[in-house]
């Protein structure tokens, strides 16, 4: 008979194919698919499971799958680095069980919010460029359409304002897609160290036409030693590109941008074995401390003027905060005395 009713539950899981536990009427886990051990840890067993989603309604809706035969759909926020949202459906099971799945509407949700978002960032940041490109092509199509000089100077900037609004949208289109994925963790094991040396070696060219020296440094002295990290090797090699070129960007010229290798390290400064951290620091002008905690806001920044001409989005860092996120990772960033620091620290591989 009970190997009946796990097999009932079992396939009914299956079916489903989502998160799913089996409680009694006082709400304690009988049973749990693997999903929900993943996403909720082993310890539900034999445990209340209101203690584990905390929803104001739970009870109620418990008690109306057994005594109304009723079905209940609750909205639930898992609060993680990356907040998840669900959709916590409870049935009747039989007289004293009730069936609960918890439905992941996480990427429907955020896709929603997104396109909403897009299209208001779109409108926005696009106007001023198109403003411009709109009134340099009505001058050159009429008072300047015969004038050579004219024409040499306003396609330039036409060329440029056109590759402005390519960046623009190739960024948007970058930091929608890692906002969609955020809630979805890599599990691939990515050799850190070798991406930083490919990275280093594709910005070698910009760095050389400023005089900067760029060095990787390690507590490892032999690279194959460096732990592997859990992480999207495409998505990393992103995330550091950006942070590279802004270091050579905005460094003084003649001077050096260092990469530093070590063990991760918590807010106290304790090592953390299952962590690394990888912090590239650059020599040029103190970024004041007012502006340090909105540097990944997207569209920010310190310099609009100086950004802009030196081909900046404003989405460099924001897309880089949303990489960070979806890898579990963090990001600090400090500045004193001409010397500023972005620090990234990454899961290990385990």
């Amino acid at each position: 008979m009970m190997e009946e009713f796990v097999a009932r539950f079992n396939n009914l899981a299956r079916l489903i194919d989502q998160p799913s536990v089996l409680v009694d009427r006082r709400g304690t886990v009988v049973l749990a698919s693997q999903g929900a051990f993943e996403l909720l840890g082993h310890h539900i067993a034999g445990q209340s499971f209101d203690g584990f989603i905390r929803h104001p309604d739970f009870v109620a809706a418990l008690q109306m799958a057994l005594t109304q035969d009723q079905q209940t759909d609750l909205l639930y926020t898992r609060m993680e680095q990356v907040p998840r949202q669900f959709e916590i459906r409870l049935a009747p099971f039989d007289k004293n069980h009730v069936f609960i799945a918890l439905i992941d509407k996480t990427l429907e949700r955020s896709v929603e919010r997104i396109q909403s978002e897009f299209v208001a960032n779109v409108s926005h940041e696009l106007r001023s460029p198109l403003t411009s490109l709109s009134g340099f092509i009505e001058t050159l199509m009429g008072p300047a359409a015969d004038d050579k000089q004219a024409q040499e100077k306003f396609f330039p900037i036409m060329q440029s304002e056109a590759t402005r609004m390519q960046r623009l949208i190739d960024g948007l289109l970058s930091l929608s897609r890692f906002e969609a994925e955020a809630h979805r963790p890599p599990t691939d094991a990515v050799d850190l160290r070798a991406i930083i040396d490919e990275v280093v070696a594709i910005k070698s060219h910009m760095a050389d036409g400023r005089n900067i020296q760029i060095a990787v440094t390690s507590e490892w002295e032999d690279a194959t030693q460096t732990p592997l990290v859990r992480g999207d090797r495409d998505e990393l090699l992103e995330v550091f590109h950006n942070l590279l070129e802004n270091a050579v960007k905005y460094s003084n010229e003649g001077s050096d941008v260092v990469f530093a290798l070590s063990q991760g390290r918590d807010l106290a400064g304790a090592t953390q074995d299952d962590r690394i951290r990888v912090q590239v620091t650059n020599t040029g002008p103190t970024i004041a401390s007012q502006h340090i905690s909105r540097l990944t806001e997207r569209f920010y920044r310190i310099d609009e003027g100086r950004s802009r001409s030196m081909g900046g989005s404003g989405l460099g860092l924001a897309i880089v905060k949303h990489i960070l996120n979806r890898h579990r990772g963090r990001l600090r960033i400090t500045s004193e005395n001409q010397q500023t620091c972005v620090s990234v620290t990454l899961p290990t591989e385990r």
